[in-house]
């Protein structure tokens, strides 16, 4: 095959995979969508894979020294199945001096990459003493149900973070297993991966502890695990933390992430407490509309949404500019502004049809049917929170691995259907 081809093969599949990472967590995607992306991604990922021996030496530099992060995501993927021992070694070469970039592109290879390739490379991994290949193994594997549970129970002693929060996370609950005595130690750790990946263990094993330590971390987290710990605790119908979110909206500092997981306790005082901030700056106006139309299921388009800004040509003059801005992109800046005049009016003549102390999920009372029916056609930036809600109500009988690929997915969601009107819909936790 000639170069030019295999460059071909390789641009257009870089630049699918950073389209595909990002729609994975987008709130204007849906799973059918990812999909059609996913497509497109693997015509050329098997391009690559069928070019042959002759790809390898174009595709080795990529994986040893490369600094695109899709180009090592495409290159890893096809050379899995070409040179295992090449990609392997350069994966445990790279997860120490690469780009964190490269890494975690390296990583999703690994984890998205076909079972019969990468599980018999990565077994062998498990036995090792080096911990990143290690982790890295048990994280690969670990999300396909690969690991042994004795083995998985073993490094909980590991003396490395990352591998004892990798086993955690490889864990699951079964008639044969309970929540291994290690978990309440683990609880406490002094190490925010490990304790944080024992308090997602211990719910799903349903431990009262799990909760306790849940709530604590609420109160002392930052970033990602104090969003998800908030929408967990406002998924799971307390009344006081419910009280404690609005309140907690009140701060700025606060606002976003409580916003946030308002949406999840589908609480009709939740989506009254965001008419405020419908009106407010751009990225919470958006923010408010969002888990408002998540709750009373209102579509925000048409006479529901504002014009977008015009955006500004020029910046501004420097002695005018803000040095403490934040200038960055998120998932938010993507949602529609919402009208708020115009959506007040209609929940002033629709909220009749609410029930104040029941729960919501776009507009439907909370049942398992209802969630697994927005894990299948609702927004993707939601899902990965609703796949949690499913696992833990299950006892880890259902999963959905959200970041695999879609085709997966729908295999997940199919086995899951079989509890869909079985599904407890009561409080989580309680």
């Amino acid at each position: 095959m000639m170069l030019d081809v295999l460059e071909e093969h390789l641009s257009e599949a870089a630049f699918l995979w950073a389209q595909r990472e990002r729609a994975s967590v987008a709130s204007n995607y849906t799973l059918d969508e990812v999909a059609e992306l996913e497509a497109r991604l693997l015509a050329h990922l098997d391009g690559l894979v069928t070019a042959g021996p002759p790809a390898i030496a174009f595709l080795a530099p990529k994986v040893q020294e490369g600094e695109d992060p899709g180009e090592a995501f495409a290159a890893t993927w096809a050379l899995l199945v070409l040179a295992p021992s090449l990609v392997l070694d350069a994966v445990k070469t790279r997860a120490i001096d690469a780009p964190s970039a490269v890494q975690f592109a390296m990583t999703r290879a690994l984890e998205l990459g076909e079972a019969a390739v990468v599980e018999p490379a990565l077994v062998p991994w498990l036995n090792m003493a080096e911990p990143i290949p290690l982790s890295l193994a048990l994280n690969a594997l670990g999300g396909r149900g690969r690991i042994s549970v004795d083995r998985a129970l073993q490094l909980l002693r590991h003396p490395e973070g990352a591998v004892v929060a990798a086993a955690l996370r490889a864990l699951k609950p079964s008639p044969k297993l309970q929540a291994p005595k290690e978990l309440s130690r683990l609880l406490s750790d002094s190490r925010p991966e490990v304790r944080w990946a024992a308090i997602m263990a211990g719910l799903l094993f349903g431990t009262r502890d799990a909760w306790v330590a849940c709530e604590q971390e609420a109160t002392t987290a930052q970033g990602a695990q104090r969003r998800t710990s908030w929408a967990l605790l406002a998924a799971a119908g307390d009344a006081l933390f419910l009280d404690r979110l609005v309140a907690s909206a009140e701060s700025e500092a606060f606002r976003e992430d409580a916003l946030w997981a308002l949406g999840f306790s589908g609480r009709i005082p939740a989506a009254e407490s965001c008419m405020r901030w419908m009106a407010g700056k751009p990225r919470v106006a958006r923010l408010a509309g969002e888990v408002f139309s998540a709750i009373t299921g209102l579509r925000l388009e048409g006479a529901y949404v504002l014009a977008e800004p015009e955006p500004e040509d020029a910046l501004p003059p420097l002695e005018e500019e803000s040095l403490d801005a934040d200038l960055s992109l998120r998932a938010e800046d993507g949602l529609p502004l919402p009208a708020a005049g115009e959506i007040g009016r209609w929940w002033a003549t629709e909220q009749k049809a609410f029930q104040v102390d029941a729960r919501y999920l776009e507009g439907r009372l909370f049942t398992g049917s209802a969630l697994l029916d927005a894990l299948e056609h609702g927004p993707m930036r939601r899902r990965q929170m609703h796949a949690l809600e499913l696992m833990l109500r299950t006892r880890g009988a259902c999963t959905v691995q959200v970041q695999a690929f879609s085709e997966r997915q729908r295999e997940e969601l199919a086995r899951a259907s079989a509890v869909r009107e079985r599904l407890p819909s009561w409080g989580l936790g309680r």
